[in-house]
């Protein structure tokens, strides 16, 4: 390879797209910052033209196989076609851009226009005035989010580009997101939907997220992609599911498809109709599709780095060619020996390099996706973890075929730590589910799991120390235990293994599942005072971390032994010493395996390395890009002299350290420990590379019938339930693990086994024990049912487990006590949401707002709710208040100066002018109610605000609103109205709810009355008593009463122990009170326990009857008896009269009472409906006023949208200007350089031309017989280039090829197949076989060198010709451009003006609110409502008086009509005689004036003065004969010299022909004569002078001055005929009118 040319100036930063047409042609698209687009001619390494193209994310670029001038770009929301117009060396790129139609959307979208002039914005019908404002001025945008804001409000979805193809017709097929493909039109840009997809394809199964990929030594393989796929093609091998149109690809017999869901179809695209042809399923998610040059093939590639080739002569398979897995790498590590290193990527590829020549050795895959690596220091193995918290183990002795010997599930997150230790004989791994495992490092040993710890927190970071010649592991594992994971790491745990403890860690467990004793290790765990990243440990204890915050690396000492701190309190473990650090938080530090290197890594992509004892100096590498993430992970190799790093990037990087002088000593040291601890474990390596060589390779397990673990359950349930009902004991079978059950999980349950076997006696006594009672407690409990029931004991009783009891109870309790909680929080935000409700609704409102209600019907009036008015409203009410006096002041004082009175209104002038209006004056007076002459009506002032407590004098008029400021000092003023109309009608409301309470007590005390009436009545009657409702106290629904809580009141022990105390000290209360009571005993015995007596009690008492009435009977009585009884009668009668009046006084009082409340009631309803009726008025004119205050608001939002549209025009206008320059200048540059091709072009045309004229010259020593055979070889040129073109070795454009360009090469390979066609043509020609004879070699030599050069010539012409018409066509789209930026600039201006003139009469021609009377309007109502637009406003009485005035009018007009009738009768007749005589004297006018205008001819007079005029007349016509007679005999004689002169000219004519045919026959010979010489003449004509050329020219000036001369005569003869005939006719007699 060699370089071809040197770009520069594309892009400061970086490219995002480089694509090649067919021809010569590059074009580039950069990225931050230009986001542009730069077209090149890579071979001759110029730059042709860029042009920026907006900070978009391209997903797809390429040329037009078939015209390199079309460039098309895609994203997810665009498809652009740039253009590359050409002016001879001048490029400029023009885009189109294509409207993409609607997701669900069929059919054509066209090229929206913009519309300047959108919806009306019209306040009302009844207005003339109209503006048009687009949408963005109405949203207050300006500049490019007004250009886009059409864009940015339409939310309905659309298509997604991510592909596109060329077709041979310039069209391009481009395939979507959603599965779509569209048909776009590249010169209209019109997009048309050919396709729209199914439902989503599923992604098929790939290495990447399946476990059955697996290869292993690439000999088994489980389960192949392919195989996964093919049940997902079965399903949509006939259609297009969505995501399946990714990548596209044109063939000359149909469309190529391919996409997420594996497969690649091949389409039929006949019309507007696509049709599935062929499907072949690939099996991995498609990224790119590009054919062969023979186009039989096509090469498939895919997400995870395979390339596939699909043959099109046998369809239906796709043959997987490489597979490179280019998942991101995840760790790297160096081998034992370090000259490999082995690399893990994220699908689970495990990959050897060598590290001298940076080849991939070989590679085997785990199967899964992996989280991490790490290399043994000890012998030739990898582990690798997994994300499903599997640990592989890798051997690789054989370097080209390496092998898994085992697979560990330890943990069940992912395994993210691997770290074996510095002799390699320790491995720990660490995982988010919190546990540190500690294995064997050795394969002697099967890689054997010695023990566990539990980690508080999720695992950052491990590390481990051992000294030289020592087997103690020292262990540092940070962890968060945070929600915040990302804050790092905020616990530090360091452990040791001591070597008593790695040989019988048996010893050191605490319990059966083998995890360590904290005592056992030495664990500590330390709170971290600042959250870090990574660990590292060294001797004497010593970790160092990366600070969070900071990004510097801490030192930190860590002590032997925890702090005694008191309970409760945290004891935070800080650092020593800080060295700086990175630039970006996060990263990792790692010990050298000599451990006296540190090194760090972050995500700022840069790696340090620095000793450890000058940490203040360091070696910055930077590794891989920060933008991408960083450094992923970082490893040394054994002896240190390599660094190995992956990043996020997906780049795996090798350095090798180039040692100073100073720090070649530091290198050797590490190579040094590194050979001494190989030395040491030479031995052990040998043995364990042997015992993993003879291990079996490991295979995964086969997937053999499964126990169902549904089934077994219900066995055992129902072996159970068996044997419960027997009473039988029944022992639980052991559980065990499952398939891929945790190490740990397997561990528990052999744990579970073993303690089984050891205490598998004591289990059945206690077994038999439990049965034994159980059955005891059955007995009791069936004797317990028998008792009576209180005896009887709970169920509860028999509960023998107390411990189970509690712990119920107490999590009752809880669940109580959590409940209780969150009814308190519930309550707490309810009580919150109440006072905010009560401060907004009812603290912060000055008048509360309350109703009244009717008594006798439904009606309810409301208050108005208001509020203070702040300190910001009431400074803006004083603040307009000032400056409106200031105003009127101003405005009066102005007046007085000019001594003009202020003009009243138009009304009140027409009342002064007219006297008759006064009624009408009157009547709107009383319609208004205005009495004030000087105030504006209420009809005009557009409310009866003034009527209603609103009037103000500062009010502007309505008339007079043009101004934002007065707009807004009116809505001031108005809301102030609002308030005070407000404020009226609630001092009025307040009147009337006084009113009403005391009508409600005045009711009650009176039903009161009723009610002891009725009670001394005995009658029985339904009362209802007034009482003041919930709206019209609303303040009780603040109280809630103890009566309208329906559930107990749940109290807490203090205050029910309080409540108890209250309770028995009331009742302490009223029992004194019912004990002896000296005045209640007083009262009793003297007035009969009441201070007051009252008639009615006295009526309710009976005569007592006398005992001898009883005793005796009458006949048996006494005198004094008798007259006793009379008495008793007497008394009797009395009582009853006094009662039948009392009971009578008490009807009349009821009826009285009951009418009074009727009439109360009826009352406060009367006037209750009255203040209704006053609400509803004020409401009215409430809602006047804020209609006007609407209105105004609208205006001034009108008149803000106004000017939004004014800066957006003279923004747009500026813009368009500036285009106008630069389009200027850039007419005015293609017209030079026009000129200045075209002044080339003429002198190339010319120069042409003189090669044919002076080929003669050029062969002037051949005879003329040879220049004439050379001249016609001279203008012979190749025939048949086309033919030549199609039978040309083109094996790319080959007809019978399946590329669909193969009709249509590129230019630049049509024109190189045209020179070579050209250049075998005129190689034939210039062949000696074509040479005439006699002529000689050199000569022929000669006119083909001479032939070349004028066919180089002519075509050198026509190419020109081209450039020149594409220049003018350049030139004339420029002034296309140009001609259409002064067009918009025009219009921009003719809308400025007319935005101008839309404001000034939106200013001026104010929208005014009339008060009208019901049947003012004449104007005919519309389908709705009446349009107003074409009226006018007038007052009544104008029009009354105006008919009055037109019935006075009418009537004196039939008068006046009736009086001239009769007149004109007179005037009719005497008109008539008058026109008569007029008309006799035009009569004889016109007589007298024929006779006098009557010319008298020759004739005439002759016939006046011959007396004999018949005479006369015959002798003239015997003279007239005689002429005729004479004129015949001449015309006979001229006929026969004609005819005579006739047979002399046809004999002359056949002398003639016998002469030309003679003349004929000698033309032959003299044309050969006269060729000779004038090829003679030719040759001496320079050499010769013509002597008669200047007589000649005399000649022709001498005839020149004759020919004017004779004009001019002619000219002067014209004009003395003319003049002899103005002399005749004056001489003509003529009578002349004579006037009297």
């Amino acid at each position: 390879m060699e370089e071809v040319a040197l770009l520069e100036g594309g892009a400061q930063l970086e490219y995002t797209k480089l694509v090649f047409s067919s021809s010569n042609y590059m074009a580039s698209m950069s990225g931050l910052p230009e986001f542009e687009i730069t077209v090149w001619d890579y071979v001759e390494g110029t730059k042709l033209c860029s042009t920026y193209v907006g900070p978009t994310t391209s997903n797809s670029m390429s040329f037009n196989p078939a015209n390199w001038r079309q460039i098309c770009v895609t994203t997810e929301s665009s498809v652009t076609v740039w253009n590359i117009e050409q002016s001879d060396q001048t490029f400029l790129a023009k885009s189109a851009q294509t409207i993409l139609p609607l997701e669900d959307g069929m059919g054509v979208i066209e090229e929206e226009k913009d519309d300047d002039r959108l919806p009306t914005r019209a306040s009302t019908r009844m207005t003339k005035v109209t503006i048009d404002l687009p949408k963005a001025a109405i949203a207050g945008l300006v500049g490019e989010l007004a250009q886009r804001f059409e864009e940015l409000i339409d939310e309905r979805p659309r298509v997604l580009p991510v592909s596109h193809c060329w077709a041979p017709t310039g069209d391009i097929y481009c395939g979507c997101r959603g599965g779509q493909i569209l048909k776009i039109d590249s010169e209209q840009c019109i997009a048309k939907v050919l396709y729209t997809p199914g439902p989503r394809a599923p992604s098929p199964a790939s290495r990447e997220d399946s476990t059955t990929s697996l290869k292993l030594g690439k000999k088994v393989s489980i389960a192949s992609d392919m195989d996964i796929s093919a049940a997902i093609s079965d399903l949509s091998i006939n259609t297009l599911p969505e995501g399946s149109v990714n990548c596209l690809s044109l063939h000359k017999y149909g469309l190529f498809a391919a996409g997420q869901d594996g497969s690649v179809r091949k389409l039929d695209v006949k019309g507007d109709s696509v049709k599935v042809v062929d499907s072949c399923p690939v099996g991995v998610s498609i990224t790119s599709l590009a054919f062969a040059t023979t186009y039989n093939k096509l090469a498939v590639g895919s997400s995870r780095g395979s390339l596939h080739i699909y043959d099109l002569d046998k369809p239906g398979s796709a043959k997987e060619v490489f597979d490179i897995h280019n998942g991101n790498f995840v760790a790297t590590a160096g081998l034992c020996g370090n000259e490999h290193c082995v690399s893990i990527r994220q699908d689970g590829e495990v990959q050897v390099w060598s590290i001298d020549s940076s080849k991939l050795v070989s590679d085997i895959p785990v199967g899964l996706e992996a989280t991490s690596l790490a290399c043994s220091p000890l012998f030739h193995i990898a582990v690798v973890g997994t994300v499903t918290g599997h640990v592989y183990v890798v051997d690789f002795n054989d370097f080209k075929n390496p092998k898994i010997v085992q697979r560990t599930h330890l943990h069940t997150g992912p395994v993210n730590h691997i770290v074996f230790d510095r002799s390699g004989y320790i491995m720990l791994t660490g995982s988010d589910d919190g546990y540190v495992f500690v294995l064997d490092g050795r394969a002697s040993r099967s890689f054997e799991v010695l023990g566990h710890t539990k980690i508080e927190g999720d695992i950052q970071a491990i590390s481990c120390f051992s000294a030289e010649n020592s087997r103690k592991v020292k262990v540092a594992v940070t962890s968060n235990s945070m929600e915040n994971k990302r804050m790092g790491a905020t616990k530090l745990i360091v452990f040791d293994f001591t070597e008593a403890v790695l040989k019988d860690p048996k010893g050191s467990y605490a319990s059966l599942k083998t995890d360590f004793r904290d005592s056992a290790i030495n664990k500590l765990t330390w709170s971290l005072a600042v959250p870090s990243y990574g660990v590292g440990i060294t001797a004497n204890n010593v970790v160092y971390t990366l600070a969070q915050h900071t990004k510097n690396i801490h030192k930190i000492a860590v002590p032997e032994e925890l702090p005694k701190v008191p309970p409760g309190e945290i004891s935070f473990l800080t650092h020593n010493e800080d060295y700086a650090g990175h630039d970006l938080p996060g990263g990792r530090v790692l010990m050298s395996p000599h451990q006296k290197w540190l090194a760090s890594y972050a995500p700022d992509g840069k790696l340090h390395v620095r000793t450890v004892g000058s940490l203040d100096r360091r070696v910055e590498v930077s590794v891989h890009d920060y933008r991408a993430g960083g450094i992923q992970n970082m490893s040394f190799s054994g002896d240190g002299q390599h660094l190995f790093t992956t990043g996020y990037d997906g780049v795996m990087s090798c350095y090798k350290w180039r040692f100073t002088a100073s720090g070649s000593s530091k290198g050797k040291s590490a190579v040094e420990a590194a050979r001494a601890l190989r030395a040491t474990n030479i031995q052990a390596q040998q043995n364990e590379d042997s015992v993993v060589r003879g291990m079996v390779e490991w295979a995964p397990p086969t997937h053999g019938s499964r126990p169902v673990t549904g089934q077994k359950e219900d066995v055992e349930i129902l072996e159970k339930e068996q044997a419960m009902a027997n009473d039988q004991i029944y022992t639980t079978p052991t559980p065990v693990p499952g398939q891929d059950a945790t190490w740990l999980e397997a561990r528990e349950l052999q744990a579970v086994k073993e303690e089984d076997k050891e205490y598998a006696e004591v289990k059945k006594t206690l077994r038999t024990d439990i049965r034994d009672m159980r059955r005891t407690i059955q007995t009791m409990m069936q004797e317990n049912e028998t008792l009576p029931d209180l005896e009887k004991l709970g169920r509860h009783e028999f509960d023998l487990d107390i411990d189970a009891q509690h712990r119920l109870q107490a999590d009752a309790e809880a669940e109580v006590l959590r409940i209780r909680d969150e009814i308190e929080f519930e309550d707490l935000a309810k009580q919150y949401l109440q006072e905010l409700i009560k401060k907004e609704c009812w603290d912060d409102m000055v008048v509360k707002g309350r109703s009244i209600l009717a008594f006798k019907s439904n009606m309810e009036v409301s208050n108005y709710p208001m509020r203070a008015r702040s300190e910001d409203e009431l400074e803006q009410l004083r603040y307009v208040t000032q400056q409106r006096e200031i105003e009127n002041i101003e405005l009066n004082g102005r007046r007085e100066l000019t001594e003009v009175s202020q003009k009243p209104a138009p009304y009140l002038q027409y009342l002064e002018d007219t006297p008759n209006a006064q009624g009408a004056e009157d009547e709107l007076n009383e319609t208004d109610d205005v009495e004030n002459e000087g105030k504006e009506l209420p009809s005009t002032a557009g409310s009866l605000g003034a009527k209603y407590g609103g009037g103000n004098p500062l009010f502007y008029s309505q008339f007079e609103l043009h101004t934002r400021e007065q707009k807004a000092f009116q809505i001031v003023l108005l809301q102030d109205a609002i308030y005070r109309i407000k404020q009226a009608f609630n001092k009025e409301f307040d009147e009337i709810f006084k009113r009403k309470e005391q009508e409600v007590g005045k009711i009650q005390d009176r039903n009161k009355r009723i009610r002891k009436i009725l009670d001394d009545l005995d009658l029985v009657e339904s009362m209802s008593d007034p009482v003041m409702s919930d709206l019209e106290k609303p303040e009780r629904l603040l109280t809630v009463q103890d009566s309208e809580v329906k559930v107990e009141k749940y109290m807490t022990p203090a205050q029910r122990k309080v409540y108890e105390k209250e309770q028995k000290l009331e009742e302490e209360r009223l029992a004194k009170e019912k004990g002896d009571n000296a005045r209640e005993r007083a009262l009793d015995m003297m007035m009969g326990g009441v201070l007051e007596i009252k008639k009615e009690d006295e009526l309710k008492k009976d005569i007592a009857v006398p005992a001898f009435i009883n005793q005796k009977d009458q006949d048996d009585w006494t005198e004094d008896e008798q007259k006793a009884a009379k008495d008793y009668e007497k008394k009797v009668k009395d009582l009853q009269e006094e009662r039948e009046k009392f009971r009578k006084q008490l009807e009349m009082e009821l009826k009285k009472l009951q009418t009074l409340i009727q009439d109360t009631e009826e009352n406060f309803d009367d006037g209750l409906k009255q203040v209704f009726v006053k609400k509803t008025k004020t409401e009215m004119v409430i809602s006047q006023e804020e209609l006007k205050i609407v209105r105004l608001q609208y205006s001034m939002l009108i008149e803000e949208e106004l000017d939004t549209q004014e800066k957006e025009l003279n923004r747009v206008l500026d813009h368009k200007r500036q285009l106008k320059t630069l389009s200027t200048q850039t007419v005015l540059e293609s017209k030079k350089h026009v000129d200045a091709f075209r002044e080339q072009y003429d002198i190339l045309v010319a120069e042409d031309k003189v090669m044919d004229k002076v080929f003669k010259r050029e062969f002037h020593d051949a005879t003329a017989l040879q220049i004439d055979q050379l001249y016609k070889l001279f203008r012979r040129r190749p025939r048949g280039g086309r033919g030549v073109l199609k039978g040309a070795d083109t094996p790319i454009y080959d007809s019978k090829s399946g590329n669909p360009f193969s009709d249509r090469p590129s230019s630049a390979r049509q024109n190189a197949m045209a020179n070579s066609a050209l250049e075998a043509a005129l190689a034939e020609l210039d062949k000696e076989v074509n040479m005439p004879e006699g002529i000689e070699i050199p000569m022929w030599e000669r006119m083909c060198h001479y032939r070349r050069q004028k066919i180089e010539s002519e075509h050198l012409v026509k190419q020109k010709a081209l450039v020149l018409a594409d220049m003018n066509a350049f030139l004339q789209r420029r002034q296309e451009e140009d001609e259409d930026l002064k067009q918009d600039i025009e219009d921009i201006n003719s809308s400025v003006n007319r935005l101008k003139g839309d404001k000034m009469r939106f200013t001026c021609n104010l929208e005014v609110q009339l008060v009208m009377k019901q049947g003012q309007v004449e104007v005919d109502p519309g389908s709705y409502i009446h349009d107003f637009r074409e009226s006018i406003l007038i007052h009544r009485s104008v029009v009354e008086d105006l008919n009055g005035r037109i019935r006075q009018l009418g009537e004196g007009k039939i008068s006046s009509m009736t009086e001239s009738k009769d007149f004109r009768k007179g005037i009719i007749q005497l008109e008539w005689e008058h026109k008569k005589n007029l008309m006799q004297i035009e009569d004889l006018q016109n007589k007298m004036r024929d006779i006098n205008m009557m010319k008298v001819t020759r004739e005439i007079q002759s016939f006046l003065n011959e007396e004999d005029h018949e005479a006369k007349k015959a002798q003239e016509i015997s003279i007239l004969e005689q002429t005729l007679g004479e004129q015949r005999k001449h015309h006979e004689k001229n006929v026969d010299e004609h005819k005579k002169i006739m047979r002399d000219l046809k004999r002359v004519i056949r002398q003639k022909e016998e002469q030309n045919r003679a003349l004929d026959t000698e033309l032959g010979d003299l044309n050969v004569t006269v060729n000779e010489r004038t090829h003679i003449n030719d040759v001496n004509a320079e050499k010769e002078g013509d002597g008669g050329r200047e007589k000649r020219y005399h000649e022709i000036v001498q005839r020149r001055k004759l020919v004017d001369l004779a004009k001019a005569q002619a000219q002067e003869v014209a004009v003395l005929r003319a003049e002899v005939e103005r002399l005749r006719m004056r001489t003509f007699p003529a009578l002349v009118q004579v006037e009297h």
